[in-house]
C-alpha cells in the first residue's frame, strides 16, 4: 500500500519535467559545500504528446528522453520524476504523536480512505511527518500524498524504456518548493511566499510557509493562451507565433494588442486564487511573490504583477554560486533558469 514517492533516497539523480511543450532535465552533483550543474537539456515536443499531464504516446516520448539522455554524463543512469494535476492529491491532517509508524499507517490508510476519491487499489499512498502541529503540541501534522498509479507507471516506464532507471517519484508542487528553498532568505520562513510557475499550458500557485506548501492551486492559463492570441490577431500558424513569442521579435504593436491584454488577464487570474488563499480562515498574509516557469519571462509581468497585487515579486534565480562542468550551461541558466526550477527540485534529491 504505501509506495514511497517522497522518501526514496539516491544519488546522481537526472531531475527531468516533463512539460506540455518541452521536456527539460539537470543532473547536479555536490562537492566541497557547493552545488555543480553538470548538465542541462531541453528538447521541445510536438503539442499532443502530453495532455493535462498525461502521456498520450509512450513511444514517441521515449525516443524524445533517448535524445535527451544523449547530453549527460554516462555515469547519470537514475532519474527523478514528478506527478501533478487532477490525478495528485495532497493533505495536512493531524494525529497523535504518540503513534507508533505501524499504527500511523493505519490511521493514514483509513483518513485516505475516507477522504481521497480514488479507490485504494488505484493509488500510490505516502505520508511524511511535518513535524508539532503550532497548536497542540500532542498533535503531529502529517503530509499525506496519493498519486494514481496509472499516472506514475505511465511516466515511469517511459523513462525505464529509454535506458534510465527512475528512483523517484516526487509531487511537483514539492520539487518546485525544494528548488525554491535555494532562493528564500532566512526571513523568509515564517512568512507566507506566494510561488507562481506559468508554463505552456497552466499556471500554478503554491503557498509556502515555514519551509513546506499549505495551499496549491492550478488552472489551465499559460504561454499558449499568449500564443494562441497571436494567432487570432496577426493569423500567424501557431509554430511561427510560439517562435516570435519565444525570440520576442513580435510585431510593434503586439505589446498594445496581444501582450498587455494577456497580462492583465493573467493578473486577474492570481488576484482570485489569491484572494482564495487569504480570505479562508486562519490562513496568513503574503509577503512576496517568486515566479517560475517560461513563460515570466514576458516583458514586463513582474512589474505589472507588484504594482497590480502591491507585493514584492522576484523571477526565481537559484543558480547564483553554483558551479559549472559547461560553461555554456551557465550562461543558459542565467538568462531562463527560472524554468528549470522543477527539474532542479528533482534533481536535488539525489544530492540532500
Amino acid at each position: 500500500m504505501f509506495k514511497k514517492i517522497n522518501k526514496v533516497k539516491s544519488t546522481a539523480l537526472i531531475g527531468i519535467d516533463f512539460g506540455s511543450s518541452s521536456i527539460k532535465a539537470i543532473a547536479m552533483s555536490k562537492g566541497k559545500g557547493t552545488f555543480q550543474i553538470d548538465a542541462v537539456a531541453e528538447v521541445q515536443i510536438a503539442k499532443g504528446l502530453i495532455v493535462d499531464n498525461h502521456f498520450e504516446d509512450i513511444i514517441k516520448l521515449t525516443e524524445i528522453i533517448k535524445q535527451l539522455r544523449k547530453n549527460f554524463p554516462a555515469s547519470y543512469k537514475n532519474a527523478a520524476i514528478a506527478v501533478t494535476g487532477t490525478d495528485v492529491i495532497t493533505k495536512v491532517i493531524s494525529m497523535s504523536a504518540e503513534l507508533s509508524e505501524l499504527d500511523l499507517e493505519t490511521q493514514v490508510e483509513i483518513e485516505a480512505e475516507n477522504s481521497i476519491p480514488f479507490p485504494l487499489d488505484e493509488i500510490f499512498l505516502d505520508f511524511e511527518v511535518l513535524g508539532p502541529n503550532p497548536n497542540n503540541p500532542e498533535l503531529n501534522n502529517v503530509l499525506i500524498s496519493a498519486a494514481r498509479k496509472e499516472t506514475v507507471l505511465s511516466q515511469a516506464d517511459c523513462v525505464n524504456s529509454a535506458g534510465l532507471k527512475t528512483k523517484v517519484v516526487d509531487i511537483a508542487s514539492h520539487a518546485l518548493a525544494r528548488a525554491c528553498q535555494l532562493v528564500l532568505l532566512r526571513e523568509d520562513y515564517d512568512k507566507g511566499i506566494a510561488v507562481i510557475d506559468i508554463g505552456a499550458s497552466s499556471m500554478t500557485l503554491n503557498v509556502m510557509y515555514q519551509g513546506e506548501v499549505i495551499f496549491s492551486r492550478s488552472k489551465n492559463h499559460g504561454g499558449d493562451v499568449c500564443t494562441q492570441m497571436m494567432v487570432d490577431h496577426y493569423g500567424f500558424k501557431f509554430a511561427e507565433a510560439e517562435k516570435l513569442k519565444i525570440e520576442k521579435s513580435w510585431p510593434v504593436d503586439c505589446d498594445i494588442d496581444v501582450m498587455a491584454p494577456f497580462i492583465n488577464m493573467t493578473i486577474n487570474h492570481l488576484r482570485f486564487d489569491l484572494r482564495m488563499f487569504t480570505n479562508a480562515p486562519d490562513n496568513i498574509n503574503i509577503d512576496k511573490v517568486i515566479l517560475t516557469g517560461g513563460c515570466q519571462l514576458l516583458p514586463d509581468l513582474p512589474i505589472q504583477l507588484a504594482d497590480e497585487l502591491a507585493l514584492k515579486v522576484e523571477i526565481a534565480d537559484p543558480f547564483i554560486g553554483f558551479e559549472y562542468k559547461n560553461s555554456s550551461d551557465r550562461v543558459l541558466l542565467k538568462e531562463v533558469g527560472a524554468k528549470y526550477m522543477k527539474a532542479l527540485g528533482l534533481a536535488l534529491r539525489g544530492v540532500q
